[in-house]
């Protein structure tokens, strides 16, 4: 058990996010480095065809930064996989990795607690829009019918307990549990790709994980600059691959 050198290890999926990326390390520094964690930022250029190498390499000299880089756009799933392939790596048992939205809309502020969730039992923390105190905030009428909608048929037909918010990126996930999950399941951790692939980890880390805590997020999508790589139609789509391979599997197991 116990920590390493590095107990914080910060995933971040990135994809055209070049006006996003400055200021969201300076705000995660200023949530971090005051608790004295050594934190390390694992940053997944996904193909972005602006400047986000430029801005990473000028990054690079302030902050912790390790760059991974995918030649070509592969999705939101793929840079998952690679973020956390890359955490996991030499993290100790409790470290925590945590995941969060290169577009500035999850609040860096709550990284600590998310991190500090993960004692006792708890293997998994969640910054939930549905817990008591969390909200959205100026977020897209569409997205936001699409986000209810998923969420109460992901608690109807999958649930897990502690768990209401099934599709937001930012969590905490202790390193161990995170590590065994991705062995056993490979490149399909993620497999139904878009963003169903957030509810997908939570239901792959299951057997794998003891509890979940929720910690409420005011989710401020009016933080974002620059458009969204959300399609609608491709996540409604990606859903309904999820229910499809839940409910396979759940066929198939003895």
């Amino acid at each position: 058990m116990g920590r390493s050198e590095t107990p914080l290890r910060i995933v971040i999926p990135a994809y055209r996010e070049a006006p996003n990326l400055p200021s969201l390390c300076e705000r995660i520094a200023a949530a971090v480095r005051p608790t004295g964690l050594g934190y390390r930022l694992f940053i997944v250029d996904d193909g972005s065809p602006d400047d986000t190498l430029r801005v990473l390499a000028e990054l690079r000299g302030a902050h912790p930064i390790s760059e991974l880089r995918h030649p070509v756009n592969r999705g939101i799933a793929a840079a998952f996989l690679t973020g956390m392939r890359a955490a996991v790596a030499g993290a100790a048992e409790d470290d925590a990795v945590v995941v969060l939205e290169g577009d500035g809309t999850s609040d860096p502020a709550l990284i600590p607690t998310l991190a500090a969730a993960l004692s006792g039992p708890c293997d998994a923390a969640i910054a939930s829009r549905y817990a008591p105190g969390g909200a959205y905030l100026r977020f897209p009428c569409k997205r936001l019918f699409l986000s209810h909608a998923a969420n109460a048929l992901l608690r109807w037909v999958c649930r897990m307990p502690g768990v209401r918010d099934y599709t937001i990126f930012f969590r905490a996930y202790r390193a161990g549990p995170l590590r065994r999950a991705l062995a056993a399941y490979g490149d399909r951790f993620t497999s139904v790709g878009g963003f169903a692939c957030n509810a997908e980890m939570l239901l792959r880390l299951a057997p794998f994980i003891r509890a979940v805590r929720e910690i409420p997020l005011v989710y401020d999508y009016g933080l974002r600059k620059g458009p969204s790589s959300m399609r609608i139609a491709t996540n409604i789509l990606s859903y309904g691959a999820l229910f499809r391979v839940f409910f396979c599997e759940r066929r198939a197991a003895p």
